[in-house]
């Protein structure tokens, strides 16, 4: 568990729940007591929290610590136990705490740690728990954001493989946009001849190569999970030009191995990038976006399909399932960015595209067809119970994966017959863009 938060009542309870939200919604795991552990076996179960924890924080409001003084106080109870496990303990110093003149010994070393003071007058709590999260570390000690980083979405496949089910999620993936995506590959390259396409994470070679197919380009080249993958995708794909690498958009030398690909095919650059569903899982979206329009030939265009479940509409819902779906993806941590799309547009525009559009479609299931609506459930939605399955692998003792994964076992199949009832009317957050570049500095 990355957090277990220890807070007074009085002057912390307001503060303790808007921090553990935002460390849910930032895809940590959090803990506090919410009360109904403080009575009943209390150091059974708050102690073993507290062992289970790689940072203890500790919010001290006005008086924080003043009832210290009581060998059965609760919070000298936590804090005493974080000390003795030699936890990473991280005070929180709220408006005009101070400490008091004496401490019980065995919690007197709480004045040796590094806190951060908050102010809700004068700091914003943005600033504040960006520092915050700084400070935290993980099972190894090391930096929690570095972990974090490195364990980003783009990476889940090269650590864990590809599934066969991932893969046929994939397909029905393709499914799904086919009609939508087919029309505007048709509009951007259908009088195209002999233009060269980048795929920097290709998931799953078939589908790609689907897309691509009614085309006359000159050659394809992408990066695939892995080595194994790479190889096959050569082996089914090299006689139609397509060429494959082990790589991912976010490995550190994304941009020599691009350069590697332009000067070893004695290609000038790309004409043509499908950045299928890529960047919401990238740490710097905008930095590898400029990386790749660096490497454009004039007249070349960028594709982006993204998520955003901002736009995400689910009727009826009388049952709050959809609601509490999304709230479960929310809180994976190999999920991405699920409001990414918002931002497309934006990131595109700062490249100095000539132009840049937002096609004007939305993939609903409004007149959808049993086989293609199941097809779309599937999609959105069949990737989540294996993926808790393996955030508990990683974390079994995580509270928020335990309580998740028990509702995908009890409620998927009621979502998917709600999802498949004739009447119900879904939205999936699918955005669709382009960028051209037609002149070049």
């Amino acid at each position: 568990m990355d957090v277990f938060i220890s807070y007074r009542r009085l002057g912390g309870g307001d503060f303790c729940g808007r921090l553990f939200d935002r460390f849910i919604g930032g895809n940590y795991s959090a803990f506090y007591d919410k009360e109904s552990l403080k009575s009943g076996k209390f150091n059974e179960q708050i102690y073993k929290k507290i062992e289970k924890c790689n940072n203890f924080i500790i919010i001290l409001p006005k008086n924080g610590l003043d009832r210290c003084v009581n060998d059965e106080d609760w919070v000298r109870k936590e804090i005493r136990k974080a000390i003795e496990l030699e936890k990473n303990i991280i005070p929180v110093f709220l408006k005009d705490f101070e400490f008091p003149e004496a401490l019980p010994e065995d919690i007197s070393a709480i004045k040796d740690y590094q806190g951060i003071i908050y102010d809700s007058t004068v700091s914003r709590f943005d600033e504040m728990f960006n520092v915050l999260t700084s400070h935290l570390v993980d099972e190894n000690g090391k930096s929690l954001l570095v972990a974090r980083r490195q364990g980003a979405s783009n990476t889940y496949y090269e650590q864990n493989g590809m599934s066969e089910r991932e893969k046929n999620r994939i397909k029905s993936d393709r499914e799904s946009c086919r009609e939508i995506e087919d029309g505007i590959f048709r509009e951007l390259l259908g009088e195209r001849e002999n233009f060269v396409i980048f795929n920097p994470a290709v998931y799953e070679i078939s589908c790609a190569m689907d897309k691509y197919k009614p085309f006359n380009y000159s050659h394809v080249f992408g990066f695939l999970c892995n080595q194994k993958e790479a190889d096959a995708a050569n082996e089914m794909y090299g006689a139609n030009n397509g060429h494959f690498y082990a790589g991912n958009m976010e490995d550190d030398d994304f941009e020599s191995k691009m350069d590697k690909i332009i000067a070893d095919n004695n290609i000038y650059g790309f004409d043509f990038v499908d950045l299928t569903l890529i960047l919401k899982d990238s740490k710097n979206p905008a930095k590898k976006l400029r990386a790749i329009a660096e490497r454009l030939n004039e007249g070349a265009i960028i594709y982006i399909r993204e998520l955003d479940d901002g736009i995400v509409l689910c009727n009826p819902d009388h049952q709050s399932l959809f609601g509490k779906m999304l709230q479960i993806i929310k809180q994976d941590k190999y999920a991405g960015s699920r409001n990414f799309g918002r931002q497309v547009y934006t990131l595109l525009k700062n490249l100095d595209a000539s132009e840049v559009k937002m096609v004007n479609t939305f993939l609903t299931t409004a007149n959808m067809k049993m086989k293609k609506r199941k097809c779309l459930f599937d999609t959105y939605f069949s990737y989540v119970e294996p993926e808790y399955e393996d955030l508990l692998k990683e974390d079994p003792d995580n509270d928020i994966y335990i309580e998740n994964h028990q509702w995908l076992v009890e409620n998927y199949e009621k979502l998917e017959q709600a999802f498949l009832v004739k009447d119900f009317f879904f939205t999936a957050g699918f955005m669709f863009f382009y960028a051209k570049f037609d002149e070049l500095d």
